[in-house]
């Protein structure tokens, strides 16, 4: 491990790609790494990207790299796509999008499958992003897959979160405000050239003028992706987001969100694995014909089923 680490650190793109391999399966070599590389954080700036299916993401990272590279940084993605159900592996959609990067040293770009994760992330993700920030790209670019209102574990990993729409939401918009609004510490209206983009920007504009005075004020920007219109200026602004969370100290609160959401997430694996077993007991059979009786409130029934679960012995992974 520490000779791969050390393969990483030095520019060596095939062992990035190995080592993201072990990271995106559940071989012990890949736990190992991910401790391994842990004790290596670089302080890099991670941009999360996130939005409904369709509103452009991945042509607008697109857009973003053409702009980074020609500033001279050097840059990494992690593009989470919907798993195939055939191989169980990524449908790569979001790479194809960037294939004129795909002969730059200085631009490494990883697809994963979601695995049917919930939260529009896969869990290899923060691993794979430490991996780029171990291999001195910078900044990472974190992808999700197209999500909807609650579907917003992308606020628990990414230093500057950018929440991207796209027109034809009409009143939708009330649908996502209570889910993915609250998570943007920018949000873009992409496709500005097409019908009912200036409808969508007002009712977003709105509904944080509606919000004025909270100590998070988010800032709107319409751009068009695609012919590039107003990407130099949403870039000028990540990166102003970026020193402000360096200035101000906040990258150690965020490290620290980061470090506690990836806990919670391996902690509730453990425990869903764990019910798993605990409903296959011959135990919860009584249990359940208890409470279909009305013998037994649905409390108590919990209750014992989780001290089934908490009995159950289940290794935790290393």
């Amino acid at each position: 491990m520490d000779t791969l680490v050390d393969r990483i650190r030095q520019g060596d793109r095939r062992c990035l790609a190995r080592a993201m391999s072990l990271m995106d399966s559940a071989e012990p070599q890949g736990r190992r790494l991910r401790d391994s590389i842990r004790r290596h954080s670089a302080q890099v700036p991670w941009w999360g990207f996130t939005g409904p299916p369709g509103a452009g993401k991945s042509t607008l990272i697109d857009a973003l790299l053409i702009r980074l590279r020609a500033r001279g940084r050097r840059v990494g993605v992690v593009a989470v796509d919907p798993t195939s159900p055939l191989s169980d592996g990524a449908f790569l959609g979001d790479r194809v999008r960037m294939m004129r990067h795909a002969v730059d040293p200085d631009v490494f770009i990883r697809s994963l499958a979601t695995h049917h994760s919930p939260g529009g992330l896969s869990d290899a993700t923060l691993h794979c992003a430490r991996l780029l920030e171990l291999a001195r790209f910078d900044p990472v670019l974190i992808e999700t897959v197209g999500v909807g209102q609650s579907e917003v574990d992308v606020a628990d990993v990414a230093d500057v979160c950018v929440v991207v729409l796209g027109p034809g939401y009409g009143d939708d918009i009330q649908l996502i405000k209570a889910g993915l609004l609250e998570i943007a510490d920018l949000l873009v209206v992409n496709k500005c050239d097409l019908p009912d983009a200036n409808r969508l920007l007002t009712a977003v504009r709105q509904e944080f003028a509606a919000a004025a005075g909270t100590d998070r004020p988010v800032e709107v920007v319409g751009i068009e992706a695609k012919s590039g219109k107003g990407v130099d200026e949403l870039l000028d602004r990540l990166l102003e987001l970026d020193r402000s969370v360096r200035d101000t100290g906040r990258r150690n609160q965020l490290q620290y969100r980061r470090v506690l959401g990836e806990i919670k997430r391996a902690a509730m694996l453990t425990y869903q694995r764990a019910l798993h077993r605990g409903l296959e007991d011959g135990a919860v059979r009584e249990l359940v014909d208890k409470l279909a009786r009305g013998d037994l409130s649905l409390e108590s029934a919990v209750a014992q089923l989780s001290a089934t679960v908490a009995g159950a012995r289940e290794d935790a992974p290393d």
